[in-house]
């Protein structure tokens, strides 16, 4: 393969990778959040809670809340910290790994931090809540 040929392909792999990650970021965190939060008031709706579920309730959000700042942060420092490496590195180096192996974590982070919340939610419930409660749940999972 040519030179020039190389330069081209490599340079269609990066330009490739920044827009699949942008529009990756815009889907994850773009519109999402506003979603998110109204899917969220709506499922409080949905459930029909109790003003003593709903007291019990608060300690759970705020603990929730500060978690996904935190992990969103970290996935926000990581990637960062990814775009940074890939200015310098031309290649999947290891260096290149690491830093993706540092997001992946802090995604995970997050997912686990959520599914323990969702679980926490859960045991405030009365059985017919739960019922709508794991259905709800597993509906949005499928439409990730």
């Amino acid at each position: 393969m040519t030179e020039i040929k190389r330069i081209v392909l490599i340079s269609i792999f990066f330009i490739s990778l920044i827009v699949g990650g942008g529009y990756l970021g815009t889907m994850v965190w773009g519109n999402k959040s506003t979603h998110s939060e109204s899917a969220h008031l709506y499922f409080h709706e949905l459930l029909n809670l109790t003003p003593e579920q709903l007291a019990k309730l608060v300690p759970l959000e705020k603990k929730f809340s500060e978690e996904k700042i935190f992990y969103e942060d970290q996935i926000r420092r990581a990637n960062m910290q990814l775009g940074d490496i890939m200015k310098t590195e031309k290649a999947y180096t290891p260096e290149v790994q690491k830093a993706v192996e540092k997001v992946h974590f802090a995604m995970g982070q997050l997912q686990k931090v959520t599914i323990v919340h969702l679980f926490a939610m859960r045991e405030l419930l009365n059985e017919e809540q739960a019922q709508i409660f794991d259905n709800y749940v597993a509906d949005a999972m499928h439409e990730l």
